[in-house]
């Protein structure tokens, strides 16, 4: 990934050095401020062919647990001393194993790691020890005990460890439903989300030779915040919150004019897997405008989403990408989903990978010489 022109000298001056110099800049109503810092991770290579995206952060901000699912080994990454800690081992098979499936993971509130796939839904320690298998595809055996239903995030409530919220995506038309799982009972709930249904729009079926072969269609994302379940998608400018107290569901959205209210460019319905067509729906669709998920600052209270547009080559690299820069854009919410601030960030010239706030900053991954690192921004609103 390309780091940003206008700090780009700086990184070649002193790609030794542990922390770079700030950078200030101004866009439209953000004034932004950079820096660039590296992990240590001593004598160990990190596992980022993932770009980071089989990773995930703890509750305190503190800790980056990365997993590598080639050797089913856990990278633990202390944020406030940028170096690796240590390594945990997992075992793919046996009583303690991850199953032989590419498992998803993430870190609980408790500091424990829930691994789930197909029929597997099991929390284990930081030692790699199994502690408790849920069993979710027994609970709710018409949704996850086929393979028709894939389980996308599964959250843990804060004040409640035995209750679960499960999003579930169908294989074949892409629809999304919640299931609110009661551990202590063995029971769960299903919530529908009609709102979603709109996505059709943007969805395209793929075919091989004629026969169904999935779906091609604009990424849901899925957080959980404050107590609420935060749900935005890729195609429109609308954000869905589920309140875990008061079990209920509402919508915000905007018409902005940086960012309107949604994609326009429409695919057709269909297109065969092999054929130049979905090359040209894929590019087509990643130039018009995409919206990114939401992310919480809890020191400022405020909520920030990037959007962008990428931009392609007119022929393919040798490495099978087109791909060259982006516009990317950034907006301000306050705790309520009222817009405070929005602009094109012209700082940022490539698409952004995995981001999150630490200590009111956002922190974006960055590859430099195969070496981890981010690119801290501060984010003032004029």
């Amino acid at each position: 990934m390309r780091l940003l022109a206008g700090i780009a000298f700086l990184l070649i001056l002193q790609a030794c050095s542990q922390k770079k110099e700030k950078v200030q800049t101004v866009s439209d109503q953000i004034r932004l401020s950079l820096d660039t810092v590296l992990v240590d991770s001593g004598d160990e290579f990190l596992f980022l062919q993932d770009q980071l995206y089989s990773s995930s952060l703890s509750e305190d901000k503190n800790y980056l647990f990365n997993f590598n699912p080639q050797n089913f080994i856990v990278e633990k990454i202390d944020l406030n001393q940028l170096k690796l800690e240590k390594r945990i081992q997992f075992e793919k098979e046996g009583p303690n194993g991850l199953s032989s499936n590419y498992p998803r993971f993430s870190i609980l509130p408790d500091n424990n790691f829930l691994f789930w796939t197909f029929h597997f839904y099991k929390i284990f320690d930081q030692n790699s020890g199994m502690f408790k298998d849920m069993e979710l595809d027994k609970i709710a055996a018409q949704y996850l005990g086929n393979t028709e239903y894939y389980p996308g995030r599964i959250f843990q409530d804060k004040n409640n460890s035995n209750r679960l919220i499960a999003f579930i995506f169908h294989g074949e038309n892409g629809s999304l439903l919640i299931l609110d799982f009661d551990l202590k009972d063995q029971t769960f709930e299903k919530i529908e989300l009609p709102e979603l249904e709109k996505l059709n729009e943007f969805r395209v079926k793929l075919l091989y030779e004629g026969t169904p072969a999935g779906e091609y269609g604009p990424r849901v994302y899925t957080m959980n915040i404050n107590g609420q379940i935060i749900i935005s998608n890729a195609a429109f400018n609308e954000v869905q919150i589920f309140d875990l107290e008061k079990d209920s569901l509402y919508m915000k959205s905007w018409n902005t004019h940086l960012l309107a209210d949604k994609k326009s460019y429409v695919p057709p319905k269909e297109a065969e897997r092999t054929s130049d067509q979905l090359s040209e729906i894929i590019e087509k669709t990643e130039e018009d405008l995409s919206y990114r998920s939401f992310f919480w600052d809890e020191k400022n209270e405020r909520y920030f989403r990037f959007s962008e547009k990428k931009h392609f080559a007119e022929k393919p690299t040798d490495f099978g990408t087109s791909l060259t820069e982006a516009d990317v854009f950034l907006s301000v919410f306050d705790k309520d989903f009222n817009l405070i601030a929005e602009a094109q960030i012209p700082e940022l010239p490539h698409s952004i990978g995995v981001h999150f706030v630490k200590d009111g900053k956002i922190w974006m991954y960055e590859n430099i010489d195969d070496e981890l690192a981010f690119v801290i921004m501060n984010v003032e609103v004029l």
